[in-house]
């Protein structure tokens, strides 16, 4: 029993130890160029020592890897199970579950999004999505022909755009709307323009 408490607490100060990392790199990224950033400014800023970050890990680009493994395996897991098909009938499961990851750690990843990298990612992930839609039998049934799919690809990168921005603003606090209001908000914004689509080519 008191090995089994002993593992759990080892476990949990892990787990602190590298966002204490992780969240350091994040920090020092918005006052300098990531290339310029040491291990000794991490572990200063972290307020750990070295021994602790190379339990961890090996180098800044590991940690920097670390990040970004992190954040992507959160978005895909807000898409589990959902098919392209089942995201375009109805949005508004996906936008609740990205929701509750923005809201279970917004502290995060508003410090995560005000470095321009970072900001410049999530803008960037907005192809992948568009291509996944793209690959959906409502999309392949409507578009065609190459000029039909071409519009369609635009017009869902448009909102896939629009859906993107909104989050950003309301993390970073440059919209007056909350957190909560957003699966709402993008549930409209979305729907409408999905059925204006399939409408437009009837």
């Amino acid at each position: 029993m008191e090995e089994k408490k002993r593992t759990k607490a080892e476990y949990r100060s892990s787990l602190r130890s590298k966002r204490l990392i992780r969240e350091a790199l994040v920090t020092m990224m918005r006052e300098k160029p990531f290339e310029k950033i040491t291990i000794t400014d991490i572990v200063r800023t972290a307020d750990i020592n070295r021994g602790t970050f190379y339990a961890h890990f090996k180098d800044t680009d590991e940690v920097l890897r670390s990040i970004r493994e992190l954040a992507a395996a959160e978005v895909r897991e807000a898409f589990s199970g959902m098919t392209a098909d089942i995201v375009l009938a109805n949005p508004r499961p996906l936008f609740e579950a990205l929701t509750a990851i923005l809201i279970r750690d917004t502290d995060y990843y508003r410090l995560l999004l005000s470095v321009s990298e970072f900001r410049r990612a999530l803008v960037d992930s907005r192809v992948p999505i568009v291509e996944y839609l793209m690959e959906s039998t409502t999309v392949q049934h409507l578009a065609t022909d190459p000029a039909t799919r071409s519009w369609i690809a635009g017009t869902l990168d448009f909102i896939v755009s629009g859906v993107v921005g909104i989050c950003l603003d309301v993390l970073l606090e440059v919209s007056d709307v909350d957190l909560e209001a957003i699966p709402d908000l993008l549930t409209k914004v979305a729907g409408g323009a999905v059925r204006q689509i399939s409408e437009a080519l009837r």
